[in-house]
């Protein structure tokens, strides 16, 4: 059986991947061609600098343990350098710095080594992250000449002082052209493809919302005629049978005493219509669409200060601009993480939490289990049906582009509510 160490590092690397930051940065349309072309540029310096050692055209580095583990620790630390240079987050100057030297560092290197092409179908492509595409250009143009000039400048490599080397130098531009060239538009065409299929991607999430929002339009409108009717219809109903029960009651006192059994039967009928009443209006408060003129910071407040339950509420940071569909998956989600809190636990307190990370929003709603449940196979909460449970917030913040997780971790019930703060 594995140890809880070993299971902890076996799931360290999938929770790392699936951290909303990480998600956003693979999501990135750049990052795949970058990486793929660039390995494959460091795999290609590295494999000629095993068959060619520039300072001995007859020797071979891949017969020399040292040299071949050498060159291969080199490229694999290259390749951890660009992995560490385009990860997720801002970069301080000490890490800009560093990373212009070592690119300086590295295009030298490779230019020495192996022949100016090896730089051009490396550094071009790293910088592209942060480049535009005319930037680039005149970066590798730059790169180019440079690269040209320091292949003939370094010792023990030639000079130009014949018509013969000025020849070699025009073949090697040549030849230098046109295996970097060829690379980088390579890369650009497998990049247009990459953003042409991430921008397929947001025009088909953005139609399922738009069909989304139409549907939960279509919805709400059928909620609030049901509102209406069973207002107007069984509530007056109701009310109209417990005054008639009540004015029976009185009718039969005038008339010279009242039986005890008919009594109880009256009383009996209006304690029941009344708290028919109470359970209609209750039903008919969760059918009509909450009115968010306001604030949903101070809707979510007024939502928590109203609840029957004690409710911990934390609103960090300044509210930020929502679509009103966000604002009402926000608000139905706290009204329903915190109906079923109360349903399961009425005597435990919820803590509910909003706060912002990176390009999302979170909701996060916790209470603690009440000790009947807590620790048994009784604790397994069974989703309420029709769709007004976790199913149906899950299909909600999901039309939405969010998510819906529910976990339990000891004694703790929680459940997480995730939207975009942008489509």
């Amino acid at each position: 059986m594995p140890s809880p160490s070993s299971r902890h590092r076996s799931t360290s690397v999938p929770a790392f991947l699936d951290r909303m930051d990480v998600r956003a940065f693979l999501s990135r349309p750049r990052i795949t061609p970058i990486v793929i072309f660039t390995g494959l540029g460091i795999l290609v310096t590295l494999l000629r600098s095993l068959v060619i050692n520039p300072d001995d055209i007859g020797s071979l580095p891949l017969l020399s343990p040292a040299a071949a583990v050498l060159r291969v620790a080199v490229a694999l630390l290259w390749f951890a350098a660009v992995l560490w240079a385009i990860r997720p987050g801002e970069r301080s100057r000490a890490e800009q710095v560093l990373l212009v030297l070592g690119t300086l560092a590295f295009s030298v290197l490779v230019v020495w080594a192996d022949r100016p092409a090896a730089a051009l179908m490396v550094t071009p492509i790293v910088a592209r992250y942060w480049l535009s595409l005319r930037q680039t250009l005149w970066l590798f143009a730059a790169l180019f000449l440079s690269s040209l000039l320091i292949y003939f400048l370094i010792p023990p490599l030639g000079n130009l002082n014949g018509a013969q080397q000025w020849l070699g130098l025009f073949g090697l531009a040549v030849v230098t052209l046109t295996q970097a060239g060829f690379t980088y538009a390579a890369f650009e065409l497998t990049l247009w493809g990459a953003q042409q299929r991430a921008d397929l991607r947001r025009a088909y999430q953005e139609l399922r919302s738009y069909r989304t929002l139409e549907l939960q339009h279509a919805s709400l409108e059928e909620r609030a005629h049901l509102s209406r009717e069973l207002h107007d219809t069984l509530g007056h109903q109701l009310t109209a049978l417990r005054l008639d029960a009540q004015r029976a009651r009185k009718l039969q006192q005038k008339a010279g005493g009242l039986d005890p059994q008919v009594a109880g039967a009256l009383d009996n009928v209006m304690a029941r219509s009344g708290e028919a009443l109470e359970q209609l209006q209750d039903v008919v408060s969760t059918l009509q669409v909450p009115q968010l003129d306001g604030t949903l910071y101070q809707a979510l407040r007024d939502l928590a200060q109203t609840w029957p339950a004690p409710v911990d509420l934390t609103l960090e940071g300044e509210e930020p601009e929502l679509p009103s569909a966000h604002r009402l998956a926000l608000y139905r989600g706290l009204q329903e993480t915190l109906t079923n809190a109360l349903k399961h636990a009425p005597e435990q307190a919820a803590t509910a939490r909003l706060y912002r990370e990176g390009a999302w929003l979170h909701l996060s709603v916790r209470n603690r289990l009440s000790p009947a449940r807590a620790g048994g196979a009784e604790n397994r909460l069974p989703p309420r049906r029709g769709g007004l449970g976790l199913d149906g917030l899950r299909s909600r913040f999901e039309g939405l582009g969010g998510t819906v997780q529910a976990t339990r971790a000891e004694e703790v019930f929680e459940v997480c509510l995730t939207l975009p703060l942008s489509l």
